[in-house]
């Protein structure tokens, strides 16, 4: 029973000393540890918002802008009309001064991808709102791109 107990121990400490090292090389932090910043929060960084919700914001409020996460090839073969593609590893390229206007001057942003995990678009609502103070608090679309085609609101192809 010793025996089981130290080996367990010392493979405890083994994984905690790895880990440490291996998060300190450059280029191998955790999306927020060591950096300064916390995991997005809701109602903070973001808040959820469901498909029909998103739907009647799309409709009623005519300066609602929507953002997609998702590839240029997804993108191009279907999208919310006239959403903007952000990707957060390429952001600070991709927000050109027309970009924040529009983002910074927006009714709501409504930030979506491809699928129900929205990882992602939470990541990027956090970095939207740091790049953008004059931004409002962006939603989350729940289930993403496919939620908003299955319940067959409009969509448009093209880059």
């Amino acid at each position: 029973m010793r025996r089981v107990v130290w080996e367990s121990a010392v493979v405890l400490f083994l994984m905690l000393v790895l880990g440490t090292a291996s998060n300190l090389l450059p280029s191998r932090h955790l999306a927020w540890w060591g950096r300064g910043q916390e995991p997005p929060r809701a109602g903070q960084d973001f808040q959820l918002l469901d498909v029909d919700s998103a739907h009647a914001l799309w409709e009623s409020l005519p300066g609602t802008v929507f953002v997609d996460t998702r590839t240029q090839q997804e993108y191009a073969a279907g999208h919310v009309p006239q959403a903007l593609r952000l990707e957060l590893p390429s952001l600070d390229h991709m927000l050109d001064n027309a970009t924040r206007q529009r983002l910074g001057g927006a009714a709501a942003v409504v930030i979506y991808g491809s699928s129900e995990e929205t990882d992602i678009e939470q990541l990027l609502a956090q970095a939207l709102r740091q790049r953008i103070p004059e931004m409002p608090l962006p939603y989350v679309l729940l289930g993403g791109f496919a939620h908003w085609q299955g319940a067959g609101f409009p969509t448009e192809q093209g880059p």
